[in-house]
């Protein structure tokens, strides 16, 4: 975790959260003041992992812009507010995946709440990365099917001596088959399309 967002009216909550995730995450919080300020920063800077609200803002409660962040944003959200204010809006929360913690609380809590977000967030990296590894290997089996598709229409060619074909060229080029298969599908457009 590295990119957090602390929303607070009042500095000095401001500067105990943000020293709390310098101390334990290594981290440097941005900050703002204001609903307002967070939503500027947050169209400015798409790369904030985590949000904590410190209800009440300046200009609103807090809970609205939880819901904007978490549905307009990547970042997860922490709400804190007094405890009697977290238990009436538990239920709207939970359904907008908005955390809600009751003030006041202790360090560990609050340490245990940020840290189950962070395994999170390293959990669903890596599931990102994994998907992207599959929509690129994906995109590669297209690839060689349009070209062996192109050869086997323009070059007359079977589906098994245009799948030779194609290994065949990039094993002598010494390419990768996709490359290889983009350069088949550029030559037969320029000859024939």
């Amino acid at each position: 975790m590295e990119n957090v967002l602390i929303v607070s009216s009042s500095k000095t909550a401001a500067q105990s959260l943000a020293s709390f995730f310098s101390d334990t995450f290594g981290c440097t919080p941005k900050a703002t003041e204001s609903a307002y300020q967070a939503i500027n920063l947050l169209e400015k800077d798409s790369s904030v992992e985590i949000a904590v609200i410190n209800s009440p803002l300046m200009d609103g409660s807090g809970v609205e812009l939880a819901e904007h962040i978490v549905s307009d944003t990547l970042a997860y959200c922490i709400l804190v507010m007094k405890r009697e204010n977290a238990e009436k809006i538990e239920e709207r929360a939970e359904k907008n995946g908005i955390i809600v913690v009751g003030k006041p609380f202790s360090r560990e809590l609050f340490y245990k709440v940020v840290r189950t977000i962070d395994i999170t967030i390293g959990r669903s990296y890596k599931l990102y990365q994994e998907t992207l590894r599959l929509e690129n290997k994906i995109n590669e089996i297209k690839t060689i099917d349009k070209a062996k598709f192109m050869l086997m229409q323009y070059k007359e060619m079977t589906e098994a001596e245009a799948h030779t074909y194609i290994e065949q060229c990039a094993m002598n080029k010494r390419k990768k088959k996709n490359i290889v298969a983009l350069e088949i599908i550029d030559k037969i457009n320029e000859q024939y399309l």
